[in-house]
């Protein structure tokens, strides 16, 4: 199976931690988190659509001018997520700058702010200056974001402030048959991506004309598999509480890859209550318990820059069941 996305965290375990996910084939890109991402190439930056926070601390928001920056003159929207406050903090950065000169640039920014059972949402569009626009409040039903190809969960935490954890979810993964293709004698294509489309936005009345022939979509399903789709979950700075614990569990199960903070060890317990930061071997139980595929450990406190393999040894004795 060829995976729809392509994850790469953004930087090293000891600095800012963020995710960027491509979605191969869309020319786009989602983004978990935006601390320092420097490390982003122009033409990365340019693909992403969706930003997903998970709170307004520095090290998880202050790369959102080197966002903007990038897509300013951009046509297509950006949209951002995050908990409540996520919308005053975008606004006052784009206060924090005098923007006499870009009426004519097309850049539309969208804002989602979740609070309990509703999301607020903000318009800021480069042609008034952005300009806050409050837009009718939305229901809160756990999905962020849902598309024919995926979608995004967003669940609220504590972090002694409120923070989100994120799922990105396809419904189902498309797989093409080589040799049945082979044997209908079609060609790989262009085409291919617009019938795994039709099958995903259940368009069953389209027909493909293929080397001058016409087929429908029920004619050409036995060159497909449907099996399983991906599912990355990314979960940052919250609390060691059972109450936390309890939530994400359930919320990240049969994850392909859990992103998840480990910045403190276990025998640093009392330090990561006070700081509200999961440990090592929390975030090994955590991915077992939800049997998680894949666990990967991040965003680590740099007391432990001397022994970063006590985190990892931690966690996976934990995610294993040694």
């Amino acid at each position: 199976m060829k995976p729809i996305f392509h994850v790469n965290p953004v930087n090293g375990p000891f600095e800012d931690p963020g995710v960027f996910v491509r979605i191969m084939r869309e020319r786009r890109a989602l983004l978990f988190d935006m601390g320092h991402i420097g490390r982003l190439e122009l033409g990365n930056l340019l693909k992403i659509t969706d930003i997903f926070v998970t709170h307004t601390h520095m090290d998880h928001f202050v790369g959102f001018d080197t966002v903007l920056r990038g897509v300013l003159r951009r046509d297509m929207p950006l949209r951002i997520f995050g908990p409540e406050n996520i919308i005053q903090c975008v606004e006052g950065k784009l206060k924090g700058y005098t923007w006499n000169l870009i009426k004519d640039y097309p850049l539309k920014i969208e804002v989602f702010g979740v609070n309990g059972s509703y999301i607020s949402h903000c318009s800021f569009y480069a042609e008034n200056g952005f300009e806050r626009l409050d837009n009718p409040k939305l229901d809160f039903n756990g999905v962020l974001t849902a598309e024919p190809l995926f979608k995004v969960k967003g669940l609220m935490l504590s972090h002694q402030i409120p923070v989100m954890a994120y799922s990105l979810e396809e419904d189902f993964h498309i797989n093409i048959n080589k040799a049945v293709l082979d044997e209908m004698s079609l060609p790989v294509g262009p085409w291919l991506s617009d019938f795994k489309k039709a099958i995903r936005e259940q368009k069953s009345e389209k027909t493909f004309i293929i080397n001058g022939k016409t087929f429908t979509i029920d004619e050409l399903m036995n060159i497909v598999t449907i099996t399983k789709g991906q599912k990355i979950s990314y979960v940052m700075d919250v609390s060691p509480t059972a109450g936390n614990i309890e939530r994400i569990i359930p919320f990240v199960k049969g994850s392909d890859v859990l992103f998840c903070e480990a910045y403190f060890l276990e025998r640093d317990m009392d330090r990561a209550i006070e700081r509200h930061h999961l440990t090592a071997a929390i975030a090994g139980r955590i991915a077992r318990e939800a049997v998680v595929e894949n666990l990967h450990i991040m965003h680590f406190s740099p007391k432990y820059r001397h022994c970063a393999e006590e985190l990892y040894n931690e966690a996976m004795r934990e995610f294993r069941g040694d």
